[in-house]
């Protein structure tokens, strides 16, 4: 159905601003113990310490919080390298980029040399997509600084974003090398394996990630994910319900637990982890597109149409959102609206003609002016073949006469797939023109081919229910013959 674009390792400005946090609070090189020791002064809280309060907010997810909080430091403190640099970090997680930008590239200009204010603006190329830059950044880090652990992990995952995986195990080998103990290089390299179907060492290096780290959520997180990619459900979910346990406001443990539960059968508990998921990340699609196909496989036809409504908006690409989309605003009558998603799913994948004869038979069911369906429907015919089947079916929809011909060729069509989907056009055809018996009689043979791996199918079935046409098979096969028959 679709691409995840997510790995093991991948990298996220909060997961940056975490990593460049542990870096400032590493211990400082030991003083020389003095001859007199002084009175002992009793350290403040160390939730009153300003690095202790910003690990808590970013912990946390707030985001503002940890910016506004940067406020509170003296002037001293804040013109302090650590601090610009952990304050260009949290601006990256709250997407204000330009500002983290002048904040990083200062302090580069400041000192060449500072591998981590690099790796803040090597990110901001990431968070714009600019993967090229990002990754031409990252390499002259790993260059000055072999042993930057963060560097390589992230370009780790790029190459396995580009399908090197070869390239992406070096990268997480090297991270290993200099650090055999960090998680994210260990869900990588695992991430590798998996890749190249080495499901023995991909799953020793999870294990191992969750002997080391049993109280993160992440190592069971991955290591749930591998477990369902392996069909191991019941293990799979062992493991998330940890991760869950651990992380109760992680988007992705929500979202993996979901898929799992849907995989078992249990549709409606994954549905709320899908919706619980799309509740802490309501800029992330992909729930969206799970509970979307649920909620149509339910008949929730108004959660459904919400929910394609959020993927459309969120993805103006996805064309497959704008199918069902259309699908459920036909389904509710809503027939100008179902043409123009049909529409523009047919602009955005102008290969899918089934798309523009959906947009015309909502088009004419809606009452649409007819020199609009004309030019829309003479725009996709030019694109067609004319010796194809579905050109002579969209042509019923600009000319309105020559059905007899069109009948004879559906007879003599031998793909039955194409024949299956203009016997649902045909029927549609006619339904139009409110020849509804004959309709009846397409409807229903199209359903007797049982073409699941249609679109029009979901629709076919619709339908029929709406018609209260439970049983069919009439045994047509002429359909010429049919028509002349009524």
């Amino acid at each position: 159905m679709f691409a995840e674009k997510r790995g093991f390792a991948a990298v996220g400005p909060l997961t940056v601003c975490l990593v460049l946090l542990a870096c400032s609070c590493a211990s400082p090189p030991k003083a020389a113990v003095p001859e007199t020791v002084p009175e002992t002064v009793e350290a403040p809280p160390a939730r009153d310490r300003f690095i202790d309060k910003l690990a808590a907010l970013l912990e946390a997810g707030d985001i503002d919080g940890a910016i506004a909080l940067f406020d509170t430091l003296s002037p001293e403190e804040a013109e302090l390298r650590p601090n610009r640099r952990l304050r260009a970090s949290v601006l990256v997680s709250a997407g204000r980029l330009e500002e983290a930008r002048a904040v990083a590239e200062d302090l580069v200009n400041g000192d060449k040399s500072d591998v981590e204010s690099r790796f803040i603006l090597a990110n901001i190329e990431g968070a714009y997509g600019r993967t090229k830059e990002q990754r031409r950044l990252l390499e002259e880090i790993v260059k000055d600084d072999p042993s930057h652990v963060p560097a390589l992990n992230v370009l780790g995952q790029i190459f396995i974003n580009a399908k090197s995986v070869s390239l992406a195990a070096s990268y997480f080998d090297r991270a290993l090398a200099a650090d055999p103990l960090n998680m994210d290089a260990m869900h990588g390299r695992a991430n590798v394996y998996r890749l190249v179907r080495k499901a023995n060492e991909a799953e020793a290096l999870l294990n191992k990630a969750v002997g080391l780290y049993p109280a993160r959520s992440e190592p069971y997180s991955e290591r749930g994910r591998f477990y369902r990619e392996n069909g191991r459900l019941t293990e799979a979910l062992s493991d998330l319900d940890t991760a869950k346990s651990l992380s109760p406001d992680s988007y992705w443990v929500s979202y993996d637990r979901g898929r799992v539960l849907l995989e078992t059968g249990e549709k409606r508990e994954a549905l709320e982890e899908f919706d619980n998921a799309s509740r802490l990340g309501p800029g992330i699609f992909i729930a969206y597109v799970y509970s979307a196909g649920i909620r149509d496989e339910l008949g929730d036809v108004d959660g459904a149409e919400r929910d394609y409504e959020m993927i459309v908006r969120l993805r103006p690409d996805y064309y497959f959102a704008l199918e069902g989309l259309g699908i459920q605003k036909m389904k509710k009558g809503l027939y100008a609206e179902a043409a123009r998603a049909f529409e523009t799913a047919y602009n955005k994948a102008s290969g899918e003609n089934s798309y523009a004869m959906l947009a015309a038979i909502n088009w004419l069911k809606g009452g649409g002016r007819n020199n609009e369906l004309k030019a829309f429907v003479g725009q996709a015919l030019r694109k067609l073949d004319r010796g194809r089947l579905d050109y002579h079916v969209m042509r019923l929809f600009y000319d309105f006469s020559g059905e007899m011909d069109v009948l004879r060729r559906v007879d003599q069509e031998k793909n039955q797939r194409v024949k299956a989907q203009m016997l649902f056009y045909l029927a549609n055809y006619y339904d139009i023109r409110g020849e509804h018996l004959l309709a009846d009689k397409f409807f229903i043979e199209f359903r007797d081919m049982k073409r699941l791996d249609l679109v029009e199918w979901r629709l076919n079935e619709w339908i029929l229910k709406q018609r209260n046409i439970q049983f069919g098979g009439g045994g047509v096969t002429d359909h010429a013959a049919a028509v002349k028959k009524g």
